[in-house]
Parts: structure tokens; C-alpha cells; sequence
């Protein structure tokens, strides 16, 4: 069964194939100048800038949005210290960014008990996810081809673009607690593993390994070949809940973790985010991406405030979690199960067709997604406000 869900993938499910607007994907990527190379630059480039333009044609007769909940956004906003920042930095907004990036990595690797140089910035994660990809699994490196050992239902924008370039997916089930299966994904690494992937918290099912399994998973196949574990959900767990794994990469295990702003700190619409990893790799890794050069220096400054300021980030974790068991008790109510949730998302299954669901969702003013998984569907909706999943309810007791 193939499995496909992308950041890009959730925002095309909603508003636009709702609209009946199609895009032929096989046409992403593909080089220009006659060559037919896959360029994963080129494709990201262009797969936005069609979804920009289907977005521009759907035009008025769109029903009004009650509640954007598809896109696992951030319903608060930014820190009231980031936005003050954002306002001081208009004034350097006609300038390169220089010692921003530097005092960022700064505070990011003496909390995560690294150095600085195990820090690589990004305008988001999903550019890290793409260059690790190039880097990893492309014909510039190793030859391309070989295995990346995963989990079924989890986030493929890494693995997607490793596929482009004849590397095969490996997939494990989930376990029947909807998590990665380590013993089971243990068993599985053969010579022609090259990498291990993992999401953590895994997306869509927000589900999350249990800490000391995961360091103990790491710092077992981190010697045999690279663990590479996407953390963009990281921050809605409280610190003392996390798997130490900077830890791993500071006693110099072959480990790389990718992290994003988008989340808990809403950046995204800023874009910034971060890799940690050895440093070696990450040298190498600025082949393939701009790094700290591509966050603008506004965007950097709003970082720095957000990143040192833990009474936000401990706010919208809290509210998440307040408006999260609203929507499980109105599940229950209605006898609908879900899979408990660490994150700021929760998926549940439906009892109807996805893009049925998704039409009627749609036409009350709701913006979520859907997704099969074993033959069955299930919606991913985001946690918004305490409003807006009363909002989701009210639409949803009407549809089922």
C-alpha cells in the first residue's frame, strides 16, 4: 500500500481537491534545460508555486473558513517577545542577516548540551529534510540507491525524496498502539540499510516512542549506520518527558535530529528551523542547503526571542492540551474512538469516505484532512482554540 503524506500533501487535501482542482505530481521536479535529472530544489519550487496558484484560482465562492485546522499550525500566534523583536527588526530588514544565526545555535546548543557547530539553522525543517535526502540517499553521494528502514503511516517528505533517487523504503507496521515498532525495525537492517528514518512525534498518528527505548534504540544502530529522527512535534512534550538524544550526538554518535519553529513557536509562516548533528556531517550537509543564510534576519531575531521565552511555550503547550481533551470527550461522545496524541493533531477513524468527509467538513466552514491507512479512512484534524474544535464538533455531530 502506498503511503503518502507531506506537509504539502495535507494543505492539497483540504480547500483544493475539495474545489475539484487537480495537479499531476508526476510532473514535479523534473529538471529544466531539457535535462530530465531529478532536481528536488527544483521540485519543491515548483510543487508551492502550483499550490500558490490553485489557491489564487479557487476564488469568492470558497465558503467562509470558520476553522483552519488541517495544517497543525499554531492557533496563538507567536510569542508576545518574537512579535516585539519582529517590529525592532524592521529596521534591518534591508540587511543580511550576520550574528544572528551565531546567537541563536548559541542558546540552542547550550540547552541541548552540544556545541555550536552541531547546529545547522534552515528556513524550516523541510529544506533539512530535503538536503539530508540529496545527501544521503543521492547519486553525489554513495552512489544512491539502498534502504531507508522506517515504520508505516509516518511523514514522507525525507522518504519521498529519497525514492526519487532509487533508494527503496523499507516500512514497518505500527504496532497496534499505532507507534514505531524498534525491535521489529531492528530486525530488519541488512548491508543494504543506509539510513534509519523516524518521526517522533511520529506524524499522523501523534504518537511518541517511549524516551528511554528510543536513546537505547539509538545508541545501539548509531554505530552501524545513521539514525535519522525528525522532531518536529518535540516541543508540545514537556522537557523532562524528552529522549535525550543531543546527548548521543554530543558523545559522538552518528545521529542527526531535525527540529522546526513552525510548531510550538508558530513560525510558519516565518520559516526557521534546525538540525543537530555531528559536526563533520553537517559541513558536508552545506552542499546542499544555504543553512543560517536562508532565515531572514527578522526571522531570526523573532527566533531568538521565542526561543528563550518558556512561559509561551509553556502556555500553548498547555492550551493544546486544554482544547486536545475537548476534542476527545466530543470523540466519545459521539462513540468515535482515536489514537491518544502527543502533539498538536489527533487521528481518529471516520466512518464514511475521505473526500466525503472532507466536502461536508468543507461546506460548514471546516478546514481538515483525511487519510486511509490499512483500507481505513481516518481524519487528522489539528488542535486549534477552544473555539474552533467546538466549531469542528458542532460541524462534525451534523455530518455523522
Amino acid at each position: 500500500m502506498k503511503i503518502s503524506i507531506t506537509r504539502r500533501n495535507w494543505l492539497r487535501t483540504g480547500a483544493l481537491l475539495t474545489a475539484g482542482l487537480t495537479v499531476n505530481r508526476s510532473s514535479f521536479g523534473r529538471a529544466t534545460h531539457g535535462s530530465d535529472a531529478w532536481n528536488p530544489v527544483a521540485a519543491n519550487a515548483l510543487h508551492e508555486q502550483t499550490l500558490i496558484n490553485e489557491f489564487a484560482r479557487l476564488g469568492e465562492p470558497m465558503p467562509q473558513i470558520k476553522a483552519r485546522i488541517a495544517f497543525n499550525e499554531n492557533p496563538h500566534g507567536l510569542s508576545p517577545k518574537a512579535r516585539e523583536a519582529i517590529v525592532k527588526a524592521i529596521e534591518v530588514g534591508n540587511r543580511y542577516s550576520m550574528f544572528e544565526g551565531q546567537e541563536l545555535k548559541k542558546l540552542i546548543a547550550d540547552r541541548e548540551g552540544v556545541k555550536p557547530e552541531n547546529i545547522m539553522l534552515s528556513a524550516g525543517s523541510s529544506e533539512l529534510l530535503t538536503a539530508m535526502a540529496v545527501y544521503f540517499t543521492g547519486s553525489a553521494v554513495k552512489g544512491g540507491g539502498g534502504t531507508v528502514l522506517t515504520s508505516q503511516f509516518t511523514y514522507d517528505d525525507f522518504l519521498g525524496c529519497a525514492k526519487k533517487f532509487g533508494t527503496k523504503v523499507e516500512a514497518v507496521p505500527l504496532t497496534k498502539e499505532y507507534r514505531y515498532d524498534l525491535a521489529a525495525m531492528k530486525a530488519k537492517i541488512t548491508p543494504d540499510t543506509k539510513l534509519v528514518y523516524i518521526c517522533n512525534p511520529n506524524n499522523p498518528t501523534g504518537t511518541v516512542i517511549p524516551a528511554a527505548e528510543l536513546v537505547a534504540f539509538s545508541r545501539e544502530v548509531s554505530p552501524k549506520l545513521p539514525v535519522f529522527i525528525d522532531e518536529a512535534y518535540i516541543d508540545f512534550l514537556k522537557p523532562e518527558d524528552r529522549p535525550a538524544l543531543p546527548k548521543l550526538v554530543a558523545e559522538g554518535h552518528n545521529l542527526f535530529l531535525t527540529r522546526t519553529f513552525s510548531k510550538i513557536h508558530g513560525f510558519a509562516g516565518l520559516r526557521l528551523g534546525y538540525a543537530i548533528g555531528p559536526e563533520k556531517f553537517l559541513k558536508d550537509l552545506q552542499n546542499y542547503s544555504r543553512g543560517e543564510w536562508n532565515p531572514s534576519v527578522t526571522t531570526l531575531r523573532a527566533g531568538i526571542a521565542s526561543y528563550q521565552d518558556l512561559e509561551w511555550q509553556n502556555f500553548c503547550r498547555t492550551e493544546n492540551d486544554k482544547a486536545r481533551e475537548l476534542l476527545y470527550k466530543g470523540l466519545r461522545d459521539k462513540g468515535y474512538e482515536y489514537v491518544p496524541s502527543f502533539a498538536n493533531f489527533v487521528l481518529f477513524p471516520i466512518r464514511m469516505k475521505p473526500k466525503t468527509f472532507e466536502k461536508e467538513m468543507f461546506s460548514n466552514g471546516i478546514l481538515t484532512s483525511t487519510r486511509e491507512y490499512n483500507a481505513q479512512p481516518y481524519c487528522r484534524v489539528s488542535i486549534g482554540t477552544m473555539d474552533e474544535m467546538g466549531l469542528f464538533m458542532d460541524a462534525f455531530r451534523k455530518i455523522v
